[in-house]
């Protein structure tokens, strides 16, 4: 099978290799769609952990093609998409009912051979049945959106609240739509104005460059784009009271100014989002209905032999979603 494997930073190289036999409780996908993430240009440049050598893709759907022993909750020609997260579930914060912030988390296309391949073998307990209405374009979709449903969750948004989401990439864009849908009024920022159509389309308020976002003016500020000036700009643009989350993935060691005064005047709850605790199921009845939209969020779809051309097309910032497409 073809696969794109991590080596070392800046060293991703396109392999073939035998395709993997599922052990007991496992099972062995033929991948169908696998959407190239922020994380996946973070670990090639050393800017987010991974255990190399590795297959990248944490975003993957595809179709059951054998089951190892002992897997009675998918047979062969199961439609199904991945929640790449495992845990230990014995740390401290396992115990505590705080799984995503395991101690010892591992991630399939992070710690463990992921969907940048034909072929990809996962713990069964990973894997969720896709609705028979959702594409698999669709459900490589499925693991951002859970994430993104653990950021609003974190956001608390009220009905009528101002709402402000900085950055109109995919991840911006599946934060507004559950951002609407909660009552929230969306204003989103993205510098980009080509991508400014498809936030209206998807429920945007107002579109706007990041300079005219108005000081203290939004109840929450939900930071999408994992960029110094953004992080910085969420605390001066809040107003008293509001909540602001950091969803954007920075790179580690990235810093940015704030001014403690200005979060103690206004009161203001600040938090991240990290991945997605108990939230992929959600998810899928998210997509699997119609609720959040993604298939318009795709931009660019590369087969796999093309996985560095659709790394740079993804981190040129003119790009929506891009994503891998397997065919027969």
């Amino acid at each position: 099978m073809l696969a794109a494997r991590f080596m070392d930073i800046g060293d991703l190289r396109l392999v073939q290799e035998d395709v993997p036999k599922p052990g007991p409780g496992e099972i062995l996908i033929k991948v169908r769609a696998s959407g190239v993430c922020g994380t996946d240009a973070h670990i090639l440049k050393g800017e987010s952990a991974s255990t190399p050598p590795v297959i990248l893709g944490h975003e993957y759907a595809g179709e059951v093609v054998e089951a190892g022993e002992g897997v009675t909750s998918f047979k062969v020609g199961d439609r199904v998409c991945v929640d790449p997260n495992i845990f230990c579930h014995s740390c401290y914060y396992c115990h505590s009912g705080k799984v995503h912030l395991c101690l010892n988390l591992t991630a399939l296309g992070v710690d463990i051979d992921g969907g940048f391949a034909e072929y990809s073998v996962l713990p069964a307990a990973q894997a969720h049945l896709l609705p028979p209405n959702v594409s698999f374009a669709a459900g490589a979709f499925i693991e951002p959106v859970a994430c993104c449903i653990r950021g609003l969750e974190q956001a608390q948004i009220r009905p009528g609240d101002e709402v402000a989401i900085l950055g109109g990439g995919p991840i911006g864009l599946i934060l507004l739509q559950l951002a609407a849908a909660a009552g929230g009024r969306v204003t989103v920022s993205e510098p980009v104005q080509s991508k400014w159509a498809l936030a209206k389309e998807l429920g945007a308020q107002r579109t706007v460059l990041p300079e005219q976002l108005a000081v203290d003016a939004f109840d929450v500020v939900i930071e999408a784009a994992g960029v110094k000036p953004a992080i910085e700009q969420s605390i001066k643009i809040a107003r008293r009271g509001a909540s602001v989350v950091w969803f954007g993935v920075s790179p580690q060691g990235m810093a940015a100014e704030i001014e403690p005064h200005e979060v103690y005047r206004k009161e203001l709850r600040i938090s991240g989002s990290f991945i997605n605790p108990f939230t992929h199921s959600r998810a899928v009845k998210l997509v699997g209905s119609g609720a959040v939209r993604v298939e318009p969020l795709i931009s660019h779809r590369y087969p796999l032999k093309d996985i560095h051309k659709a790394l740079d097309v993804h981190s040129s910032g003119q790009a929506s979603k891009v994503m891998i497409i397997f065919d027969d």
